[in-house]
């Protein structure tokens, strides 16, 4: 039992008018959105959850008001959002902007009318359904419309705040991460994944709150004493326990201690704690029958009809509904102890009713049971508000008005203050890459020694490179064993902020040296015992340290624990102006185990990289369930498929220079798909030299290939002309690369390329490109002219980034269009017809994946296209057996080609003389005035928010 004081006594007083008021305006807040005049017939349901907001109230209100610092993160359960605006109304703490002006009380009364609504162009600020971004007071709140994953995502918030710190950073000291659960939440798979991770990192500046009402969307929690025979506080309690949690459970009010202080209370609180189920409970409480409270009770614990003798039935009632998650204090009391006492996280659980306040109290039904009128009036007015004036403030020189303003001044001087270190701390890294020189185009890995190689294998050289120039001598002697080499210097701010995580595969992924004795993680260990009793052996160090010489964070086998991490660390440029470059590795196919928190990563603008490898049927050694590659298409996720080595560290040194230098809007998000197959590294340019663009002086006459024999009588032998420079030949395959597709085989200007008759376009991505190059020499036997286009990124070439400006690079860049061919037709002419063919450039696709990860390209240019694509489940085998099971290989892309060519060849045109002579005298007019654009002609067709 806490001893009351009268001052204390009094400021609970003040805190329990605030709590009150917020309640009251919260519950208007959604009344609001519910009743607007612009509702259209057909519109769904609104909805809203004022019942769910009510159980969370005193919870919120001892954080908010009491409890949380202006350093501190918050995660609110979805529903409980309204609490939160009400109490930052109260608290005056809506923000234009990210730095702009504090609203007035008339604009922030304005903007409470506007939960659920659509912003408009110059409108006053909304809210979303659930915290976002958007909303005028999202300063240090995570969004929470993905249930499960926020409070995840705040575990490894606070690991990244303890990495950062330890790696010398400026962070805020004793920053606490609150997140409010749900009970039916706490059962998502996501919460128990990660629990046994924040004890054993030793996360204790971590709380969860569960609210524990009892019930969940659908009514009352299943009974959980018929499998677990316990009520299910004590099953979340016993599962915290044992995953290395502490727990709280805030089971009663002040009253309820009151009343068990009494003859026959301690039997009470053995019916409310040991006997009664959850359900029962939970049905007493609807009902608020007082002579079945006496009865289920004393029938249970025939001692406690003592308390029962001296209670009237309102009596009986209130200490039946006087659970502790509605007693300020006793929150208050619970969350500084859980802030207060590090080491370990901690569970708390305050025990809460649903519809607390409201005439829906503990009904099964109402999680979207909405007040009438009526009732939100009534609320209102035991608030001291009106539904004319709902939104007001405490009256200037009120207690309540006084205890706000204070605390709204902590937390705007508090904000004011993070937002001076975000900027300091950005400064700082952004002036260390321009004295620099700026970031390098590439690491200039050596691969001289490794004629033959994968990507995989250039993954693992990168990070090695990349931990050892950021692992400088004033850092750590033991680790820095030489000096930054010429060129190096570039990337040593960037490498100070690269770091890698995995789910237990970084040995098995090439980053091995990366992590050896590299591995974060809070110290603990005896490194001088293990040391004693280790053996030598072919394997990194495992031992975690604090030092800042470490880059690795280790992971079991979690990846949505992983991906969690790798979006909490990816915001950190944004909360502390920290641009920590995280890149995840990870089997390809295992990221469909963390697709969830992908989505949530990419939705809240975290920024990193995803390095999923081994990818598709390449990995066919470890059997069909490794194989699938998804086409994952969600906006501010860029995809990447380097086929050759020197593709990885382009791509990888470009993604560096954008982060570091904010310059990754709508691609923040970065998946890299490597293979463990292995090519000769030589194809590339041995191919790239034969372009006729890529001779040294343009060609005199047509070209043919090298060794091509006397039916080419007419054209030069390629091999007889010059290429240009190597690094003039890289550097325009770079460009194309970072575009999103560049030409290994390119046989415009040879002699007999006929568009529209002869030629065909093949778009591989990845690792069967090599197919496709078998397949373009052998079609060239028969007289086909088979292009072969590498799509190193989907997302540029042909998905979302590629829309926005167009599909430039696969348009003018490398000018697939389609235009018609005109050439001799099959049929005879008649009656002063020509007959003749206007024929497409046909295409086909060929790629280690889904089918929409490339099967819109004839779609976006108006040809035919032939998709290959992995269509069913894989096997065991060499790459060549598998691909060829899969059609995948140079026979299908051969007869795929055959097959477009001959369809398009089936489309002739009939022109009579006079027309195409008509035709040709306004085609030269049309190419006077130049191409018209196609908006030109429809002018209202841009697209939404272009």
């Amino acid at each position: 039992m806490i001893t009351e004081d009268p001052k204390h006594s009094v400021e609970t007083e003040i805190l329990e008018r605030i709590t009150y008021r917020a309640f009251a305006q919260a519950t208007h807040m959604i009344h609001v959105a519910n009743n607007r005049s612009e509702k259209q017939p057909g519109d769904p349901k609104v909805g809203g959850h004022p019942a769910s907001c009510s159980s969370a109230l005193h919870t919120l209100a001892a954080l908010h008001l009491a409890v949380r610092e202006p350093q501190d993160f918050v995660c609110c359960k979805p529903h409980a959002s309204p609490i939160d605006h009400a109490f930052h109304l109260q608290l005056e703490l809506f923000r234009h902007g990210d730095e702009g002006e504090w609203f007035t009380p008339a604009e922030a009364a304005a903007a409470m009318h506007n939960l659920r609504k659509f912003p408009q162009p110059m409108s006053e600020p909304v809210f979303q359904s659930y915290h976002a971004r958007s909303d005028p007071d999202h300063f240090h709140f995570l969004p929470s419309g993905s249930v499960g994953i926020p409070p995840v995502a705040s575990v490894y918030l606070a690991l990244a705040y303890r990495y950062a710190a330890d790696h010398r950073w400026e962070v805020p000291e004793n920053a606490h991460f609150w997140s409010l659960i749900g009970d039916s939440e706490f059962r998502e798979g996501s919460l128990l994944e990660a629990m046994p991770d924040a004890a054993e990192r030793m996360l204790g500046n971590v709380t969860w709150i569960v609210d524990y009402n009892r019930q969940n969307l659908d009514g009352t929690r299943i009974p959980n004493e018929r499998g677990l025979e316990a009520r299910d506080c004590d099953r979340i309690e016993r599962t915290a326990l044992a995953n290395g949690w502490r727990v709280i459970q805030v089971r009663h009010g002040r009253f309820r201690d009151e009343i068990f202080a009494r003859p026959g209370g301690e039997a009470l609180r053995r019916v409310f704690e040991e006997k009664l189920t959850d359900y029962e409970f939970q049905m007493l409480a609807f009902k608020r029958d007082a002579a079945q409270i006496r009865e289920r009770c004393i029938e249970e614990e025939p001692d406690s009809e003592r308390v029962f003798a001296d209670l009237d039935d309102e009596g009986v009632i209130r200490v039946l509904l006087d659970v502790g998650g509605h007693c300020i204090e006793k929150m208050r009391e619970a969350l500084i102890q859980s802030r207060g006492e590090s080491g370990e996280p901690y569970l708390v659980i305050p025990h809460t009713f649903k519809g607390w306040g409201m005439e829906c109290l503990a009904n099964p039904a109402n999680h979207s049971m909405l007040p009438n009128k009526k009732e939100v009036g009534t609320i209102l007015e035991s608030a001291g508000l009106s539904m004319e004036e709902p939104f007001q403030l405490f009256d200037e020189g009120s207690p309540e008005r006084e205890y706000l303003t204070a605390r709204s001044n902590l937390f705007r001087d508090g904000q004011q203050y993070h937002r001076e270190l975000r900027r300091r701390n950005r400064e700082q890294v952004r002036e260390g890459i321009v004295s620099a020189g700026g970031i390098p185009e590439s690491l200039d890995i050596d691969t001289t020694l490794f004629p033959v190689a994968h990507t995989q294998w250039m993954w693992g050289q990168l990070a090695t490179k990349l931990a050892r120039i950021g692992t400088v001598p004033e850092v750590d002697q033991r680790r820095a064993t030489k000096s930054l080499a010429p060129g190096e210097e570039g990337w040593r701010s960037a490498s100070e902020f690269i770091m890698t995580m995995s789910p237990d595969v970084g040995s098995s992924t090439n980053i091995s040296p990366l992590m050896d004795a590299r591995v974060y993680g809070a110290s603990g260990q005896d490194t001088e015992l293990e040391q004693r009793l280790g053996v030598e052996y072919k394997h990194p160090e495992m031992v975690t340290y604090q030092d800042p010489f470490t880059r690795h964070i280790r992971f079991e086998i979690a990846e949505a624990n992983a991906m969690s991490a790798l979006g909490s660390f990816g915001k950190m440029a944004h909360y502390m102006g920290l641009p920590f470059f995280p890149i995840m590795t990870v089997y390809d196919f295992f990221i469909k185990r963390a697709l969830d928190q992908l989505y949530y990563n990419l939705y809240w603008n975290s920024e990193f990289v995803i390095m999923g490898t081994p990818s598709g049927v390449t990995l066919s050694a470890e059997g069909a369930q490794h194989s699938w590659k998804s086409d994952i298409q969600i906006p501010n996720l860029i995809t990447w498929e380097p086929l050759f080595t020197l593709e990885v560290d382009w791509i990888l040194s470009d993604t560096i220079r954008r982060m570091m230098m904010d310059e990754n809007e709508g691609r923040r998000g970065v998946l890299i798909r490597a293979v463990t197959r292995a090519i000769p590294q030589a194809l590339m340019l041995d191919n790239v030299r034969r372009h006729s663009t890529s001779k040294a002086e343009t060609p005199s006459a047509a070209l043919k290939p090298a060794g091509a024999g006397n039916d080419w009588v007419a054209a030069i032998d390629e091999a007889s002309l010059p290429a240009l420079a190597d690094d003039q030949l890289l550097a325009r395959i770079r460009a194309g690369s970072l575009a999103g597709g560049w030409y290994l085989v390119d046989w415009r200007g040879y002699e007999g390329y006929e568009p529209g008759d002869n030629v065909v376009n093949v778009f591989a991505m990845g690792s069967v490109a090599t197919e496709a190059l078998e397949a373009s020499t052998r079609l060239l036997e028969r007289g086909i002219f088979a292009n072969v286009i590498v799509i190193s990124s989907p997302e540029l070439l042909l998905g979302i980034l590629g829309q926005k400006d167009g599909y430039q690079h696969l348009q003018q860049g490398l000018e697939i269009n389609g235009n018609l061919h005109a050439v001799a037709g099959s049929g005879e002419s008649q009656a002063g017809l020509i007959s003749l063919a206007g024929r497409r450039v046909p295409c086909v696709a060929v790629c280690d994946g889904e089918a929409g990860l490339v099967d819109n390209i004839g779609s976006i240019i108006g040809v035919r296209q032939e998709t290959l694509a992995v269509r069913r489940f894989s096997k065991c085998g060499r790459p060549s057996d598998v691909y060829t099971y899969q059609g995948l290989d140079a026979d299908a892309i051969i007869a795929a080609s055959g097959r477009v060519l001959a369809e398009t060849a089936l489309e002739d045109l009939q022109v009579s003389p006079t027309l195409l002579a008509s035709l040709a005298s306004h085609g030269q007019a049309a190419a006077a005035q130049g191409r018209r654009n196609w908006r030109e002609l429809w002018p209202d067709a841009e697209p939404n928010g272009a």
